[in-house]
């Protein structure tokens, strides 16, 4: 059952943030209709309608591979480094099949790599505020120990 919760958080939230990014890019760029994606990635497709139900898919899976890879943390018999080190490479992998799929950037070295730099830094922004949040957390626990 809690499995099934965590992947239903995932699709909710993966197709959520899909949405909001296609919308916020719709008007950004002047668009009449809801983009899902680049306008190569909807020319794939017979009509808009199959283009945004294909993104739909790819943002629910998304969502999946992040919630699902939390449970990565809870491996209690892996070191923390081992933890992010592997929830990094699932992540990473899981989100940048996916990326490609939907038509984010076109598959080439450069445009890989500048992703590449882009999720690295955003992961270990992530990771540090995630870090200093969890010590926070354990010196309160510690001081509440310790009346």
């Amino acid at each position: 059952m809690k499995y099934v919760r965590i992947i239903r958080f995932g699709i909710i939230t993966g197709t959520f943030i899909g949405f909001m990014s296609a919308l916020f890019f719709s008007w950004l760029y002047g668009a009449n209709n809801l983009y899902p994606s680049s306008p190569q990635f909807v020319e794939q497709f017979s009509n808009n309608l199959i283009a945004i139900t294909v993104s739909a898919v790819i943002w629910a899976l998304m969502g999946v591979v992040f919630s699902t890879a939390q449970m990565i943390f809870e491996v209690e018999s892996w070191s923390i480094t081992k933890q992010t080190v592997w929830h990094f490479i699932t992540t990473y992998t899981g989100y940048t099949i996916l990326a490609i799929l939907a038509g984010w950037f076109p598959l080439n070295f450069w445009y890989l790599l500048q992703y590449t730099l882009i999720f690295v830094v955003v992961y270990i922004i992530i990771w540090l505020i995630s870090m200093y949040v969890a010590r926070r957390n354990v010196a309160k626990l510690n001081q509440e120990l310790l009346k």
